[in-house]
């Protein structure tokens, strides 16, 4: 289980491989990591978690069919017209 010291450090570094933990938070934090196997192990994990999902692309996103334009049109006037029916009361 993870002392105090280990939480407050699972807590910044997220920011810390972003770059964005300013330069006395990362200090400790890299002192603290010369020694703690599961602080270590948590970052690696987090370096791997950021990577990939910083390399995840999305594909082209397909044209919605008539149909679901139609259906998609319909609950809109639909959503509308319960809209202006509270705004007169």
């Amino acid at each position: 289980m993870a002392d105090q010291r280990c939480k407050q450090i699972f807590a910044m570094l997220s920011d810390f491989v972003d770059g964005e933990l300013p330069f006395r938070n990362c200090r400790a934090l890299e002192s603290h990591l010369k020694d703690c196997q599961p602080c270590i192990a948590y970052l690696e994990s987090l370096k791997t978690t950021v990577k990939a999902c910083r390399s995840y692309r999305v594909g082209r996103i397909p044209a919605f069919s008539k149909k679901v334009k139609a259906a998609l049109l319909a609950a809109v006037q639909q959503t509308n017209k319960r809209v202006s029916r509270k705004d007169a009361k």
